[in-house]
């Protein structure tokens, strides 16, 4: 898994883990080795129980020992929340734990219930209700790992092998291809370029080949009328700003009589390219880099601290027009 990306909202999450493993039974057990799987990041000891029949005692992945006391996780593959059925199981499930924890002699200190479902309201305050009953009734802390917590603990770096293990091949998808252009001249006089060359950048070449890659992957996604598509880079550009101004603002006050402020266009290009992909795209580093060039033609952005009065003065052609004229008369090849 690439650091710090982003996986889908649960429903798509778990909809995609259920088609993989084939049917409801198959996903039901894949769903406990998932959440055994996440206890075991925390507590490498954690383990499971089976007998015949089905015989567990009510135990699907646990930590302690069976002849003292135990920490328990009960997995429930429900993909939706549909009221009373799934109360029932839950009352059933914790009943026959508790009853098999009287009779084998081994207490119960927690117990918490996976489901990969986010509950309604009103049924998320059943359980609210519930676990704080039963558990005063009966000594033990009661909790939830609903979609979102488990989402949540995916998407840590030490869960990255538990992802791999259970997700990587489900819900994967090509990177969006990269747009170049045979010839970068013709956006020799576009405002990205000239506030690079006012930030001392002699040769821009590499700058002009990133930023037709972001802005022809903006056009295809609003030809091609993904919606979606487009929100997404919009996002994207709102972080890669964000970066921007971060390190504008840290290095402002340092700026050199001509008002260049070193190591600021390597700084951004640099975490820009690492960003995370927006939920719905997924990107090369040149799409990301590209959009740092895109904010400064936009005039959002720029490298030198008066960069406002050389967007305000530039009179040269729209480099989006450029692009859009190439597109028109090229076939620009991809790379992967």
């Amino acid at each position: 898994m690439e650091m710090g990306v982003v996986l889908p909202t649960p429903d798509v999450l778990f909809a995609l883990f259920q088609a993989q493993a084939g049917t409801v039974g198959g996903a039901r057990e894949a769903f406990q080795m998932l959440v055994t799987d996440l206890v075991s990041v925390r507590h490498p000891a954690a383990n499971e129980v089976a007998g015949p029949g089905g015989g567990d005692w009510g135990i699907d992945t646990y930590v302690g020992r069976l002849d003292d006391s135990v920490v328990v996780w009960q997995s429930k593959f429900f993909p939706t929340w549909g009221g009373k059925d799934q109360q029932q199981q839950v009352r059933d499930s914790f009943k026959q734990l508790l009853g098999k924890a009287k009779s084998e002699g081994f207490r119960v200190d927690a117990w918490t219930l996976c489901v990969p479902c986010i509950l309604p309201p009103g049924e998320q305050r059943w359980f609210d209700g519930w676990k704080v009953r039963e558990g005063r009734r009966h000594n033990v802390k009661i909790g939830m790992w609903n979609g979102i917590e488990l989402r949540r603990q995916l998407m840590q770096p030490d869960a990255e092998q538990v992802y791999r293990t259970h997700f990587a091949g489900s819900h994967s998808r090509s990177a969006e291809p990269v747009r170049t252009l045979a010839d970068v001249g013709c956006l020799g006089d576009a405002l990205f370029v000239r506030q690079l060359e006012a930030a001392g950048n002699v040769e821009t070449d590499a700058a002009r080949g990133l930023f037709f890659a972001a802005e022809a992957l903006a056009r295809d996604l609003a030809a091609a009328g993904n919606k979606a598509g487009v929100s997404a880079l919009n996002e994207l550009h709102l972080d890669v700003q964000s970066l921007w101004e971060q390190h504008f603002n840290a290095r402002v006050a340092g700026a050199d009589d001509a008002g260049k402020m070193q190591g600021l266009i390597d700084q951004v290009l640099l975490e820009a390219g690492q960003c995370c992909d927006p939920e719905g795209l997924k990107l090369r580093p040149a799409h990301r880099k590209g959009v740092v060039h895109r904010l400064v033609e936009d005039a959002r952005a720029g490298w030198v601290r008066h960069w406002r009065h050389i967007a305000a003065s530039h009179q040269g052609p729209a480099a989006s027009e450029t692009v859009a004229t190439q597109l028109e008369v090229d076939q620009p090849g991809a790379v992967s």
